[in-house]
């Protein structure tokens, strides 16, 4: 006889002690591995793709970087061989600029000493041209004498500088470089340059 249980799920005696089949559980098992590796697949190739979308942009956003960094370097290599002309052409200027900087820094000192330039002046000499370049001091002048006592003259001129205080004591030599005769209008002029080392401070 045939006995059918009409009763709702939930009222119906379920069997006890019933163990699931071990062969249909490694089946399961194995279903639900494969379609986590399915799934895993979609997933991965997801990560790779927004990875190489991310390292494509970082690289063109480089590149970009990279692109006005090499525009500005050549705009700055243009203007520095303006900046390096400009001083090429300048520098004897601010080369002589920077003496009566330094001569204002000592006025009273070279005060006395054109003071005592004037002063142990002989007769016949004059100057033409006084330069104070680093630590050298010259003097370019030219002397004309009627009894031809023009080198004479030049080597009273440096004896008296020499024992002059006020003009030698800040230099550790002064000496005579240079004697040139020429003959103008029919007198003997001599041209003479001296120069004087300052001692180091």
């Amino acid at each position: 006889m045939i006995e059918i249980n009409l009763l709702p799920d939930e009222l119906k005696v379920k069997a006890k002690g019933r163990f699931p089949d071990p062969a249909i559980t490694k089946i399961q098992i194995a279903l639900i591995r494969d379609r986590a590796f399915i799934y895993a697949i979609p997933a991965l190739l997801a990560v790779f793709i927004l990875m190489h979308f991310y390292f494509s942009v970082l690289w063109v956003s480089k590149n970009g970087q990279l692109t006005v960094l090499n525009r500005k370097l050549l705009a700055m290599a243009e203007q520095k061989k303006e900046l390096d002309a400009f001083n090429r052409e300048f520098a004897p200027v601010f080369q002589n600029a920077s003496v009566p900087v330094h001569l204002s820094r000592q006025r009273i000192l070279w005060a006395q000493k054109l003071n005592a330039l004037s002063l142990h002046l002989p007769a016949g000499v004059w100057f033409n041209h006084i330069s104070l370049n680093g630590n050298n001091l010259t003097i370019q002048g030219s002397v004309i004498s009627l009894q031809n006592e023009e080198v004479s003259l030049i080597n009273k001129f440096l004896d008296n500088l020499k024992t002059a205080l006020e003009f030698s004591k800040d230099f550790s030599s002064f000496e005579l470089n240079k004697v040139q005769k020429r003959n103008l209008g029919g007198y003997d002029i001599a041209d003479f340059v001296l120069v004087g080392a300052l001692k180091s401070k």
